[in-house]
């Protein structure tokens, strides 16, 4: 698909997505619950308002992959008692998305929080997305150790690889791969049981990201499990659906650009 065509497909996303998302942001968060999901022997997700959390837990303490929002930290922490008295020495953030970054203040005062380049250099500035702005995040909540390829943390006895997959919902997407324990965290790489939404102004290039879910697709294994940054945990048979899905729709808005049609026909 050219370049071309992807005004009509993200804006047909946006479309589908934006009244979520704003949901996310003017929700009252007293009433939100934590989750806390097993995933494997010592994985765990936790659901609440905005972005799967990903928890490691074991004798090095606790890793976070993401924190949600600033406001559910304290019922986060909460829910972390339930399964380790550890603490948080790490946090992992997949992409810049405050629904997955604005905990990140109530974190980073003891754990090292780890990122993208381009996940910091968001972070620390303002940012806009459906129009509203983003102010930057306090220096407590930015990145400290940012990368450009990849990076591992030997944690928890297992390696804990972060990849950086350019240009797909962000231009600073991670995804973790919790190598021991066959759990991979995709962030909003994948919003498991519905349409995704890519950020065209932060760099979100849906042609990239369908390309990114086929090239990981070929390297799990059946038996892996996924984290997604939205939905529920899911399967390898998951993400495949959720890549056919995305080649449909991406061919259906294709061939009626090709008819002529416009936007609002589409």
């Amino acid at each position: 698909m050219s370049r071309s065509f992807h005004p009509p497909i993200v804006l047909l996303t946006i479309s589908l997505c934006l009244n979520p998302w704003l949901a996310f942001t003017q929700q009252d968060f007293s009433k939100v619950e934590i989750k806390v999901i097993p995933v494997a022997e010592n994985i765990y997700m936790l659901q609440g308002t905005g972005g799967n959390i990903g928890v490691s837990i074991g004798k090095d303490g606790i890793l976070l992959v993401d924190t949600q929002f600033s406001a559910l930290s304290d019922k986060i922490k909460e829910a972390l008692k339930k399964i380790s008295d550890g603490k948080v020495k790490y946090v992992l953030n997949t992409h810049w998305h405050s629904d997955h970054t604005n905990g990140n203040v109530n974190f980073g005062s003891e754990a090292l929080i780890i990122a993208h380049t381009n996940v910091r250099k968001r972070l620390a500035t303002e940012q806009k997305i459906f129009n509203r702005v983003v102010k930057p995040l306090p220096k407590v909540g930015l990145p400290v150790i940012t990368f450009h390829t990849s990076l591992s943390l030997y944690f928890n006895e297992e390696e804990i690889r972060m990849v950086h997959f350019a240009n797909c919902h962000t231009d600073g997407d991670s995804v973790i791969f919790f190598t021991k324990s066959n759990v991979l965290h995709m962030g909003d790489l994948f919003f498991s049981g519905r349409f995704p939404f890519i950020d065209l102004a932060c760099g979100g290039d849906v042609e990239n990201l369908t390309k990114t879910i086929e090239s990981i697709l070929q390297r799990l294994p059946s038996t892996v499990k996924i984290i997604p940054g939205h939905g529920p945990l899911s399967t390898r048979e998951d993400l495949k659906t959720y890549h056919h899905m995305l080649l449909q729709t991406t061919d259906i808005v294709r061939q009626r650009i090709e008819q002529g049609k416009n936007l609002e026909e589409i």
